[in-house]
């Protein structure tokens, strides 16, 4: 079992073309729960919407134009059935990210093998969401995937191989294993996606999530913005991921939808840490009240302070890949320095 404890983990990117210099930054950071980079600036292919695109049928990368989209043709039988075959042999092997895509994940393995913390508690790793994916991903007449129900489940089924393959990788750490999905286009929800019913989203993320769990694993999402956690909360997650910083009320209103998620032994990650412009006047003090502030009012709520702290996690607010490397370093500092003190104001030990 894992309870969160108020450690901190991270989103996944950093604005580092560096691999080496990110990965010491994370293992410093984030001693009990780290992630693996990903980082944009040093390859487009490390960009959210490309990183987790190998094996995906029918995709066009131009890299000179910085462009990515699905191209199908009229007579697309044989490749969508080379793509279930190898889907249905369950082999996660055969969907791998290669360094080229992420040059962070082997770089970060490798780094907690040789320097492997003491206060080690759990891996992290992360996928794009398949909706944000689906919708980001357009055809040259500029259709977005989400709305093409083979590739659709395509990219469902591809995700899920990419989750399952960082899973994998993780095994040997002997630790509880977690894989957040990337969903910042949920934070559209009810708009961009009218067409687009609730019942298929919460499907969908079921899909991957059931998978991590049948890998004896955590499933998390996160969303930068704001959406309708209840819809989140319905899901099969095990870690909801929001942003704290900008959106605390808006994530507290929804008390007896909190207090089923925790008791039901769901996680708040608490992304309280900016990583807008904010960062610069954020200071470790104001990080501490806004947080004890949060733990009072769901106790305030009646939910069990106890329970509130054993299901909770520390993040960033979102990635810090497109922050100055001096401020994503200071989100990232400011991260360590909140969790140790939310540990010791509330005897973690």
């Amino acid at each position: 079992m894992f309870n969160g404890n108020f450690s901190a983990t991270a989103i996944g990117s950093y604005p580092h073309n560096n691999v080496e210099d990110a990965c010491n930054l994370i293992l410093r950071t984030l001693p009990e729960v780290p992630c693996w980079p990903q980082l944009p600036e040093r390859d487009m292919r490390e960009e959210m919407l490309v990183q987790y695109t190998e094996g995906l049928p029918f995709l066009k990368i131009d890299q000179k134009k910085k462009s990515v989209y699905i191209d199908m043709p009229e007579d697309s039988t044989d490749e969508l059935e080379k793509f279930y075959y190898k889907f249905l042999s369950e082999d996660p092997g055969l969907f791998p990210i290669s360094d080229n895509h992420a040059l962070g994940f082997s770089n970060m393995v490798n780094l907690l093998k040789e320097k492997r913390p003491e206060s080690l508690r759990a891996i992290k790793g992360q996928i794009v969401g398949p909706i944000t994916l689906a919708g980001s991903l357009k055809s040259p007449e500029q259709i977005a995937v989400l709305h093409n129900p083979v590739l659709f489940d395509v990219i469902v089924k591809l995700l899920t191989m990419k989750a399952c393959w960082q899973l994998d990788q993780y095994s040997e750490f002997g630790l509880p294993r977690i894989i957040f999905l990337d969903e910042p286009y949920l934070s559209s929800y009810g708009s961009a996606f009218a067409s687009l019913k609730k019942e298929q989203i919460v499907e969908s993320l079921n899909e991957i999530f059931l998978a991590i769990h049948n890998r004896d694993s955590l499933s998390g999402i996160h969303c930068c913005g704001n959406t309708d956690w209840t819809m989140l909360m319905e899901t099969q997650v095990d870690i909801i991921n929001f942003d704290a910083f900008g959106y605390m009320d808006t994530m507290l209103i929804y008390k007896n939808e909190v207090r089923a998620f925790l008791e039901r032994g769901g996680i708040l990650a608490w992304g309280i840490v900016p990583t807008t412009d904010s960062i610069k006047e954020a200071t470790i003090d104001d990080l501490m009240g806004k947080m004890v502030s949060a733990v009072d009012t769901l106790t305030g709520f009646g939910i069990d302070r106890k329970l509130i702290i054993e299901n909770s996690l520390i993040t960033p607010s979102c990635g810090t890949g497109t922050m100055p490397l001096e401020e994503a370093e200071k989100a990232m500092t400011l991260t360590h320095q909140l969790t140790v003190q939310l540990k010791d104001k509330y005897n973690i030990t």
